[in-house]
């Protein structure tokens, strides 16, 4: 699924709510759950959690608390039976003028953190949690268009990033060698754990990053790191590579990645592809 301009209603703005992002995001979190593993699942849950709430960590409280009042009613929105009120909730926020920050720090972490805490004291399901975290999730890719960053210079790199975990490396540094000798500017990231990975991807002007992806083996850490580069740099075009990555579209696809590529060919057809979107 490659990036999406615009409300259903046609309507096109940086400040507005993407309806049709949020419900087709949330669809395909539902199918994703109904593909993966249990065990995955709940992992991915786990990650939207962490990750959302440990966002008012890094930015500080925002100027317009929420009240209590308020707050219990989003996260019981999320767990809820009803797929959009909770999204409706934010919508109206936004619509009387919150920004879309203050909805971070102010909902989305601490609704996080109350999910996080109730699984953990079994104070709500397996099932609900994950239905939870992932309509935070689809939140997220809803206004993704507003947390942009800001200009980049004229020749941004693009990043080649094995997975962690993954041993086998030699593939990803002859394409990141092969796509050097041909102009592009690539910045490689190999042999790093999930953390520090996200941290230099953080320190990288980009908005493409290719992800070195070799079979079954990594899925779970490939999935892991889809699910946090969308949260923690939702400004990055995301293309999945390796020859066994057409055998996985089906699960790729509902992850909301930009393109998947088995050869270089590909791969450069779908960075150029970005790289002109972007201009």
């Amino acid at each position: 699924m490659s990036k999406q301009q615009g409300s259903a209603s046609g309507v096109q703005s940086t400040d507005a709510f993407e309806w049709e992002v949020y419900h087709n995001s949330e669809t395909n979190i539902f199918e994703l759950s109904k593909k993966l593993p249990e065990d995955l699942v709940a992992s991915l849950a786990r990650e939207v959690i962490l990750r959302v709430a440990s966002r008012s960590v890094a930015d500080g409280a925002a100027a317009r608390p929420v009240s209590q009042e308020a707050l219990l009613a989003f996260s019981t929105a999320l767990a809820s039976d009803s797929p959009k009120s909770a999204a409706k909730i934010i919508a109206a926020e936004r619509k009387a003028g919150r920004p879309v920050e203050d909805i971070y720090v102010n909902f989305l972490a601490p609704a996080a953190r109350q999910l996080g805490d109730m699984w953990n004291s079994d104070h709500i399901t397996f099932a609900q949690v994950t239905v939870g975290s992932g309509r935070i999730f689809a939140i997220m890719r809803s206004m993704r268009h507003m947390f942009e960053t800001a200009a980049l210079p004229d020749e941004p790199e693009v990043i080649f990033a094995s997975v962690p975990g993954e041993t086998h490396t030699l593939g990803v540094r002859m394409a990141a060698d092969f796509f050097r000798s041909d102009g592009w500017n690539i910045s490689l990231l190999v042999g790093h754990s999930h953390d520090d990975l996200l941290a230099e991807i953080a320190q990288i002007s980009s908005r493409i990053i290719g992800l070195s992806f070799s079979g079954d083996h990594s899925l779970e850490a490939l999935s892991q790191l889809i699910v946090a580069l969308h949260i923690c740099a939702p400004h990055l075009s995301i293309v999945v590579c390796g020859q066994e990555a057409e055998e996985f579209r089906a699960i790729l696809d509902l992850m909301g990645v930009d393109g998947i590529a088995a050869t270089m060919e590909e791969a450069k057809l779908h960075f150029t592809r970005l790289s002109q979107a972007e201009g």
